[in-house]
Order: structure tokens, then sequence, then C-alpha cells
């Protein structure tokens, strides 16, 4: 049986739902704000040391922030009271692996950084014959992302919202594996990133925001897996304080 988390009110319960603000909030909107600004300010620059597939900054952090939450997953792992329950265990291991898959994929398993060749009957299966597995199939790319940006929806824009009316949400036995409120300002600009080029796209303005905004919507659903990992382990650590008293 799943453990439940402890009420907001109690001892230990809402601090385990918290982060800094200038973690969960600011730094989001500052990064934002900075790539808003260099793409505008010098695309070329941008294209170059920002952007670019292979080496730019945003694709370095599509490979560390995914790592640094597969550290999460293993300290997770590593406590007693996610040990002691199979569907937490099973989750948290589900959860890793995804975030190797998506490190491992940017990189392309290394290829970008030590710049080995595609072998030549890999490159005939990928469409940029690259040592990675997103480019052969959609299964292996869209499909997998289209369910991450439906979860991020759902469960870090809908659930936390209807939380704040219906507290009770958060109570039960599912309720430690629910998205904090920490994760909503990550999960928006996210959305916000892909919905304002999809509707651009449909010729309703001419004004683009981010450049290449699959890219940041990328970052932002790692920020947010991050974010719910750490407040995920706060809340088993409340659980242990919670039953030690």
């Amino acid at each position: 049986m799943a453990p439940q988390t402890p009420a907001a009110g109690a001892s230990g319960g809402a601090s385990a739902e918290s982060l800094p603000q200038v973690l969960y909030l600011w730094m989001p909107l500052a990064v934002a704000a900075v790539l808003i600004f260099l793409a505008h300010y010098d695309l070329a620059f941008y294209r170059v040391y920002i952007g670019s597939e292979e080496v730019g900054a945003l694709e370095f952090a599509h490979v560390v922030v995914p790592l640094i939450s597969v550290i999460y997953c293993l300290r997770i792992l590593r406590m007693p009271e996610a040990r002691a329950d199979r569907l937490i265990v099973i989750w948290i291991v589900l959860g890793m692996l995804g975030c190797i898959y998506i490190a491992g994929e940017e990189a392309s398993w290394g290829q970008h950084y030590v710049g080995w060749s595609t072998p030549e009957f890999w490159q005939a299966v990928n469409d940029q014959g690259e040592t990675n597995f997103h480019n052969i199939s959609s299964w292996l790319d869209q499909k997998p992302r289209t369910l991450l940006e439906f979860g991020v929806i759902i469960g870090g824009i809908i659930i936390p919202l209807l939380a704040l009316r219906r507290p009770q949400i958060r109570e039960g036995r599912f309720a430690v594996f629910l998205p904090p409120l920490v994760c909503l300002p990550v999960a928006v600009i996210a959305e916000f990133a892909k919905v304002w080029e999809r509707l651009q796209g449909h010729g309703l303005w001419d004004i683009a925001i981010f450049y290449r905004a699959s890219e940041i919507q990328e970052l932002y659903f790692a920020f947010f897996i991050l974010f719910y990992l750490i407040v995920f382990r706060q809340r088993l650590l409340a659980l242990r304080v919670t039953a030690r008293h």
C-alpha cells in the first residue's frame, strides 16, 4: 500500500511540498527571459552557442538535468520508505530509466561529445545518421513525448490548480505520487512555449517568442521531472519524521 503524505498543515507536511522560491519560480523565469533576449538580440549567436542541436547550451542542459534526476531517483530508492512499497519502487525505477533514456538520446549516447562515426547499418535506419533511437521511429520519440506532455498538463497544471480548491485531492493512497504545486511554473512555461508556436504555425500571429520552442519545452519538462523528484524525496522524509512522532 502506498504511503500517505502528511497533511499540509501537519508538522513537516508543508515544508515537504516546498522548494526555494528562487529555484522553482525565479530561476525558470530568468532562464526563459535570457533565452528570449538572446534569440531576439543575436540569433546567430543563439544558434551556435545556445540552440545548436549537438553541443549548444540547451542540448547540454537536456543531458545534465535528467542525469541529476537519475541521482535523485537513486537517492529515493535507497530510502527504507521507498523500498517498503513496491509501487514506489516501480514508479521511481521507471522514472529513472526514462531519465537515462532522455539524457542518452539527447547526447546520442555520447556521440555528440566524443564524435565517433555512425555505423553504416545504423545510418540506414536513422533519420539523422546518429547513434540514437528517437530518430528511428515516432514510437521512440513523438509518442513518448506526447505522453509526457499530457502528464505535465494533467499532473503539473490541472491537478495542482484543482487541489487549491479541493485540498482533499492531496490526501489518500496515491497522494505521494501527485506532482506538487511548485511544479506549476515550469509546467506552464513548457506548455506556453509550445502552444504559442503551434498557434503561430496556424497563422494566428507572426510574433515568435522562443526560437525552436520544442527545445525550450524539453528543457522545462526536464525541470518538471527534477522538481517532482526532489519533492517526492522530501515527502518520504516527512513520512519518516511523522512515523517517529
